[in-house]
């Protein structure tokens, strides 16, 4: 037995009003969810509310102009191109682009509520779909695949502007894209991909800014036995100031598993360190925090080896918290000097030939860098662990 149904006008409120609490409030569905990236992105300051617009823009702050002339003083001599007396204009500041991309559902509820606290049931139906966007949004970021189950088959890569090669309508850029997108200096047969250094990443080609690129390392051996040297080497080629270095290593879980087997076998580490080693969840490594992703998996696209990327290997993937960021539109209501990021589309509305009703919900959001790409790492040719 249901109680009688409300009106619309006053599940409408409820509907309204929980979404705009969970938008303005997202790190609860975070905790919730259990997720990596996005909620070290909160925990990061790396959340960012940005007013509605086509793409976000960045400055690179790499080849600023022309090359300094160094003389003695009152000796000034030469060809005046070389001593900087020319009258052709350089460009000072280049900007990298990143497409805003949206994503919208349904929010559906009976026409009539289960008996008991319907505020509680409206919450809590508003907060599940909360946490599958999030869902959603972790594994489209780390493979590239739109599905919330966990996915398989090969991982993706996104670029973030229509002129990439891999530029999806539609899609965010994903971690693949991230890492790869512009970075192969080998042929890929031609292919529009958006790999080779004479394409585009978020409007920038490597071959024009050549500090573009993120690192990228072989393994020293097909296995992990070698890990610690490889990811120390990763770690400081890819330093270059407090703001431009890795804060983080993202694994497989087979990998974060071998590295504590290694630490605690090799490490010579006091009995209670060895004993909790782990037991956080990360583990501390170089100056970076080591994680793993339950979506990061053996994949051919980190097979750098082979530019048609053939071979399942295992990433070793160093991020740069203090560049990578996520950028959400403001959308929703306002309270508690917070802006949601959600925008509800009218008011509840009925299913054609049924009774359920809906809210439409949409959103949108880009992930982007802010402070270089070369910070950023990959160590590739491990096959197994």
């Amino acid at each position: 037995m249901t109680i009688p149904s409300l009106s619309s006008r006053q599940l409408d409120t409820m509907v309204s009003t929980a979404i705009d609490t969970y938008s303005r409030d997202p790190i609860n569905a975070l905790t919730d969810s259990g997720e990596k990236f996005l909620k070290t992105a909160a925990s990061q300051g790396r959340v960012f509310v940005v007013n509605d617009s086509e793409a976000v823009r960045h400055p690179i702050m790499y080849d600023g102009g022309e090359n300094s002339s160094l003389y003695v003083p009152d000796l000034l001599s030469g060809q005046p191109t070389s001593n900087n007396l020319s009258d052709e204009a350089y460009e000072v500041l280049t900007h990298c682009r990143f497409e805003l991309q949206a994503g919208t559902r349904n929010i559906n509820f009976p026409q009539s509520q289960p008996p008991g606290n319907v505020i509680d049931y409206v919450s809590n139906v508003v907060k599940a779909n909360m946490m599958e966007i999030l869902n959603e949004e972790e594994i489209l970021f780390v493979t590239g695949r739109p599905n919330r189950n966990i996915p398989a088959g090969p991982h993706l890569a996104h670029g973030a502007y229509p002129g990439d090669g891999n530029y999806l309508a539609g899609y965010p850029i994903s971690l693949p894209g991230l890492l790869f997108n512009s970075s192969s200096p080998t042929s890929d047969s031609g292919d529009a991909d958006g790999t080779t250094t004479d394409e585009a990443f978020a409007a920038i080609k490597t071959d024009e800014v050549a500090r573009w690129q993120p690192y990228h390392v072989a393994a020293t051996g097909t296995d992990s036995s070698g890990m610690f040297g490889d990811l120390q080497k990763a770690i400081l080629n890819a330093t270059y100031s407090e703001v431009e270095r890795p804060t983080h290593v993202y694994v497989t879980l087979d990998q974060f598993e071998k590295f504590l087997d290694l630490l605690r076998t090799q490490g010579a580490l006091p009995d209670p360190v060895r004993a909790d080693m782990g037991k956080e969840g990360t583990i501390p490594f170089g100056g970076v925090t080591i994680d793993w992703s339950r979506y990061l998996a053996k994949n051919a696209i980190y097979d750098l080896t082979d530019p048609e990327n053939t071979t399942a290997s295992y990433p070793m993937i160093g991020i740069n918290w203090n560049s990578l960021r996520l950028n959400t539109v403001r959308a929703g209501g306002i309270g508690d000097g917070s802006i949601g990021f959600i925008r509800q589309i009218g008011e509840l509305q009925p299913h054609p030939l049924r009774s359920n009703v809906f809210k439409r919900i949409e959103w949108k959001r880009q992930w982007s860098v802010d402070n270089g790409r070369r910070s950023f790492f990959t160590i590739y040719g491990n096959v197994s662990v």
